[in-house]
Parts: structure tokens; sequence; C-alpha cells
């Protein structure tokens, strides 16, 4: 159906009216309100059970305002209340009546000719479920099919949690497999050898994990500003096998961003530590490639149509015997103590909104600190603060 290939920004009446004219029926990734919900507690928890079961299931789209016949859409029957008082309220009930909170979901009102509007939510496959309706506790967990939505049975309930750890398997063994190529110099171009230090970054949608994603080389191409490789401003970008590269112009390859035909984006930089003095990670600068490059590659993908949420991962090499050259004047703290091993996978973190950049900050603020810890160091607070939002330094000195 048009609507579920549609940039969620751009559908408009034209994509409802096919669902009509194609006799698009409901489903498992679609149902159709004629009225808007009300206030009742009643009215509440059947939003929240229609959102839930998307979310718990396969996703799909709740479009209110379209009239159906046997479930097939027949007309639209626009809203005429105010709309953003009506987004503000459904939004409002997803946060607080469901738990755990379903990121990504979408809404937006869709202006009829007429007058009115029909109010389209977007719910994506969740990789936090499940999902259940906590509202006047409720406590009931939903699930859809080809019949629509229904309460959940023990055994979809066991399928929905094993597949979790299925997909927490499936991110793990993506990471090993590209940090170990990169390592060993067989990624997507050969890097320059000399020094060997390295960062290597991941951003990965979860939806990239279940197959559904697949990237618009042609937009790609479009967004290839938002892909420069870290600490680089001079690249050229091609098409390649695996999706879209951007690399560092040069002789030698110090740094590419390749974005994958899923939609994960792998980002690398060499010479992340400087040799000249003491062995140091330079954490300004080490900053700036991190900080202002992931808010860029997520408005990559919100550009190609990924939802959130999408995990961060930063992997870095060569750093034994290194330490931390802490802010703009390369102080080296006396309790520090050098890293005891070469490479170093920081853990995961989740972002909940791509473009929130002080959320984007925040939510790398664990795995920071456990490079701290790396150096014997117990927090990377004060470190964290010497940036702004859009990972400029802003610290004296």
């Amino acid at each position: 159906m048009s609507i579920s290939r549609a940039q969620f920004e751009n559908i408009n009446e034209n994509d409802l009216l096919d669902l009509i004219n194609a006799n698009v029926p409901e489903g498992a990734l679609i149902e159709y309100k004629r009225d808007m919900y009300g206030n009742a507690d009643a009215d509440k928890r059947e939003f929240l059970k229609d959102i839930s079961s998307f979310a718990n299931s396969s996703g799909g789209h709740l479009l209110i305002g379209m009239d159906e016949n046997q479930g097939v859409a027949t007309a639209i029957v626009p809203n005429t209340d105010d709309a953003d008082q009506i987004l503000q309220r459904l939004e409002n009930l997803v946060r607080s009546g469901l738990e755990p909170r379903v990121f990504g979901i979408q809404m937006k009102a869709v202006a009829i000719g007429g007058g009115g509007n029909v109010f389209v939510c977007r719910i994506p496959k969740s990789w936090n479920p499940p999902h259940r309706v906590s509202s006047q506790n409720s406590n009931r967990f939903f699930v859809r099919s080809s019949a629509g939505a229904h309460e959940a049975s023990v055994e979809e309930l066991r399928s929905i949690f094993s597949g979790g750890a299925r997909l927490r398997e499936r991110v793990e063994a993506f990471r090993a497999e590209r940090v170990a190529r990169i390592l060993a110099n067989d990624g997507i171009v050969p890097l320059a050898n000399d020094p060997t230090s390295k960062i290597i970054l991941h951003v990965a949608p979860l939806s990239a994990f279940d197959g559904s994603n697949a990237v618009d080389l042609a937009q790609a191409n479009e967004n290839r500003h938002l892909l420069p490789p870290m600490g680089e401003t001079a690249f050229a970008g091609r098409i390649n096998f695996d999706g879209f590269v951007n690399l560092r112009s040069g002789d030698q390859c110090f740094g590419y961003t390749q974005l994958f035909r899923n939609g994960i984006i792998e980002a690398t930089k060499v010479r992340l530590v400087a040799t000249e003095g003491p062995r140091r990670i330079p954490t300004r600068s080490f900053g700036e490639f991190v900080f202002q490059r992931v808010p860029s590659y997520l408005d990559a993908l919100t550009n190609l149509g990924a939802t959130p949420p999408a995990l961060l991962m930063l992997t870095l090499s060569g750093l034994r015997g290194a330490v931390l050259g802490i802010g703009n004047g390369q102080v080296f703290l006396e309790e520090q103590t050098p890293f005891d091993r070469d490479t170093i996978e920081l853990p995961p973190v989740q972002v909940d909104e791509f473009g929130d950049r002080v959320a984007v900050k925040q939510a790398l603020g664990p795995a920071i600190d456990v490079l701290w810890n790396a150096c014997g160091l117990l927090s990377s607070n004060e470190y964290m603060a010497c940036f702004d939002e859009n990972g400029r330094w802003i610290a004296p000195g």
C-alpha cells in the first residue's frame, strides 16, 4: 500500500484516497477509525490497545477519520476539532499509558480539502517489547493479526520475549564481524596503517535487523553532505556494493562513512592516538568527532525514512599504553592509568529521539564513562560539560 512507502511528513489526502480506491482492508498493518477516541477511561484504553498491538507485532498505521465497511476503507470523515490539541492529547496518552514506553511513534494531522483533518499514526515495530497498557491499572498486553488487535496469549508473549533475545544476538554478531574486518584491514576500503589506532562508530537503527529497511540510494546520494567521515571536510561519495560510501580525499584513506543498504551507518577514522610526545587520546578532538557527527548521521537516517530507536556503538583500537589527554591543554591527570588493552568496545547506548541533540549527547554519556573508567577515572561528567549540544568545545582554554 502506498501509505507504508510514503515519507511520513509527505502523507496527504491523496494517499488516503488511494486506500479507498484500492479497497485496502484493515489487517495486521492498518486499522481505520471513523471517530476520534474520546476522553473516557474506556476510550483511552482502546486507543492504547490499538497502539500497543502494532508496536508488539509488526508495526503499522492507525488512521482516525476513515470510515470502513466490513474492514474496507470507504470514506474520509474528517475531524474538525483543534488538531494541535488532539495530537498533544494522543501523544501524552502514549507517553503515560504504556509500559515500557514505545519510541518512534509518529503522528500527524492530514488536512482535507473540504475542511478538517484525518489523524495518521505510524507505529514502528518495537524493539523493547512487550508493551502493556498500564492506564487505569489495565496491565494487559495486545498483539495484532489479520483480524486486528487481540489480547496476547501466553505463547505469543513468550515469542515476543524470545524475539528480543534474538535481536541482541544479531546486534552483537554484526558488530563483532564488522570490527574484526576493519581491524584486519578488510573493511569497506583499506585504511592507512601507520599509525594503527582507530575509531569505529556504528549507528544502527534497530529496524535494520528485521530485514524491512531498504535504503533508497538516490536519496542517500542527496543526503551525502550529512554523512561526512569523522573529522573531515574534504571527501567524495559514491554508490558501492554495500550501499553508499563517503571517503576522505587523498592517496591514503584515513576514514570513511559507509551507509549500508539496511540503514546502518559505519564511520571510521585512523590516528585516534596522538604519537607526538606522550601517547594520548586528544579528547577535545575525539569529542568533536563523535558529538558533531552522530547528530548529522541521525539527520540523514531521518531523511531516509528510518525511525528510532537506534544503537550507538563506539569501538577504539590501538590504545594499549596510551592515556587520555584531558581538555584543550592536554592535561594528564596523575590518577590516570594507561589503557591495559589494545581494543575497547564501549557498551551500546540507545537513542530514542533522532532530532534531539541534547538527548543524543546525554545518551552517549554512559559509554564515555566506561572509556574514562578504563583509565582509572570515575566519571566523564566534567569532560562532557565541555561540549554544547552541537558538539562544540565551550570550555576555556
